[in-house]
């Protein structure tokens, strides 16, 4: 009985052990667009106190985007596969707004106890060159019932009048800086604006289906023919009991 026993709690062990692999393993895959861009339409965040130094984001275990590759979680999507260049192209026509980032990739949503951060910049990986870079930030998705973002972007320099290469910029990059921080709830295949006095993000999250690996090619002496590559439908996504709100 001690045996019996003692094989089922190092079963059960094992199961736990093992359960954040599958997890991780069978998370959905999404298809990301996101638009960041700066706004100063007439006064706008004037009357706000901002902080003298907001901090920056927690860089420590960020992943970058990654170049276009099938199966590959964080692979950036082809600009064929953008769908919001026309929202891109009328803030970038707008006077009082500046678009900072447009980029659209492909990565597999975990819970928020899995989930990991993705740098956001001018440059797909951080750098610490000589002049910091005029934004910086981290986004994170995750999914239960709804999928869930965590956004957090430095825009330095907003609060300052102090170039970027200045001795007091080098010194502390983020002083002078305002930090953009927000978490929204939202729905898949809706597009989602994120506002704040001195920047915004327009976002859109959907359902992609799960990338297949290439399969091997038959050999020329064999007359069989190679296995079909066309990926599987994704799974349905979880009903919601209520739209979600901005």
């Amino acid at each position: 009985m001690k045996l019996f026993r003692s094989l089922i709690a190092l079963a059960l062990s094992l199961s736990v052990l093992t359960s954040p692999l599958q997890a991780a393993d069978e998370a959905p895959w999404y298809d990301v667009e996101l638009i960041l861009f700066k706004q100063n339409p007439g006064s706008s965040g004037a009357s706000e106190n901002w902080p003298d130094d907001p901090g920056s984001p927690d860089w420590a275990g960020a992943v970058n985007l990654q170049p276009q590759s099938a199966g590959r979680s964080y692979s950036l999507l082809p600009r064929s596969a953008w769908r919001l260049n026309a929202q891109y192209n009328t803030l970038r026509s707008r006077s009082g707004f500046e678009p900072l980032f447009h980029k659209a990739w492909r990565q597999q949503v975990a819970t928020s106890r899995a989930a990991k951060s993705i740098y956001l910049g001018p440059d797909t990986i951080r750098t610490n060159g000589p002049v910091p870079a005029p934004f910086e930030g981290l986004i994170k998705i995750s999914v239960s019932r709804y999928l869930h973002v965590e956004l957090d972007v430095l825009l330095r320099g907003a609060n300052s009048n102090r170039p970027l290469n200045s001795p007091g910029a080098l010194a502390s990059p983020s002083r002078g800086g305002i930090r953009f921080q927000a978490k929204r709830r939202m729905r898949s295949d809706e597009l989602h604006y994120i506002d704040h006095p001195k920047m915004g993000a327009l976002i859109m999250i959907s359902r992609a289906r799960q990338p297949q690996p290439a399969a091997p090619q038959a050999s020329p002496a064999t007359d069989s023919a190679p296995a079909s590559t066309e990926p599987e439908p994704a799974a349905a996504e979880k009903p919601a009991p209520a739209p979600a709100t901005n």
